[in-house]
């Protein structure tokens, strides 16, 4: 029985919506030519290719970015699956964006990704300590979650979920990593199969991925760390070396 493993990539992979480190790519890269693996994140493809150097991610035998609502296979598309967010839903994240307690706003709040939308208070264009700055406060206050339960009460076909350190995930209910596992199945079916993400708890854009499969034969799921902790990644080369040794 193979093992196939899935990433999730920002904080798992790489810092927080920063370029994978040098001594992790280095342990990654020679691990990759010997594995079967999948990348599913919650950026589009674009944002991937940032955090993720091209040639390990050729090494991968396929890519989901949009929360698993597209997919591609060595560069090429197999599917790309469309979400057109109602108007009422638009309405209310401006009204969120205006009435926010916190002050810092630098653009890019609301992200149509074609497949998914991204909400962000602080907005996609902070710096990095910008981006800190909100991480801390949310982390106190607790407004991403707020935010995302009240989505979910109100949109019942409509699923919203906490990604990365400043925004939120909004994709028709169900449209979420979840739907990865039964895509690489068509690929690889009855093998055993490795998830690794910093989100897997609920709440988490991970976690629709991680119910699944804890629910699925031959199926299992790590923790990379703190949710969107800086070293995330080093929790993942620790699982995959242990991994190695079984």
């Amino acid at each position: 029985m193979k093992k196939i493993y899935i990433f999730d990539v920002d904080g798992t992979l790489t810092p927080s919506r920063r370029r994978m480190t040098e001594d992790f790519e280095q342990f990654f890269s020679q691990w990759a030519e010997k594995n079967i693996f999948y990348l599913v994140s919650g950026s589009n493809l674009e944002k991937i290719k940032e955090q993720a150097p091209d040639y390990i991610l050729d090494f991968s035998a396929g890519i989901f970015p949009c929360g698993g609502n597209q997919f591609y296979v060595k560069g090429e598309q197999v599917y790309n699956r469309k979400f057109d967010p109602p108007q009422d839903l638009l309405n209310f994240l401006e009204e969120k964006l205006q009435n926010t307690e916190y002050a810092t706003k630098t653009g890019n709040h609301i992200e149509d990704r074609g497949s998914m939308l991204n909400f962000s208070i602080v907005g996609r264009d902070c710096s990095l300590e910008q981006r800190m700055e909100y991480f801390e406060y949310d982390n106190s206050v607790g407004e991403r979650a707020s935010i995302a339960n009240e989505i979910n009460s109100k949109w019942h076909d409509i699923e919203a979920v906490i990604g990365g350190q400043i925004s939120i995930d909004i994709t028709p209910k169900g449209m979420n990593k979840s739907q990865v596992l039964n895509e690489i199945k068509k690929y690889f079916s009855d093998e055993e199969y490795i998830f690794i993400g910093d989100r897997t708890m609920e709440g988490g854009n991970d976690y629709p991925l991680a119910e699944v499969m804890h629910k699925t034969e031959n199926c299992s799921v790590y923790q990379a760390g703190k949710p969107s902790a800086e070293d995330g990644y080093k929790h993942t080369k620790k699982i995959l070396e242990e991994l190695s040794e079984d």
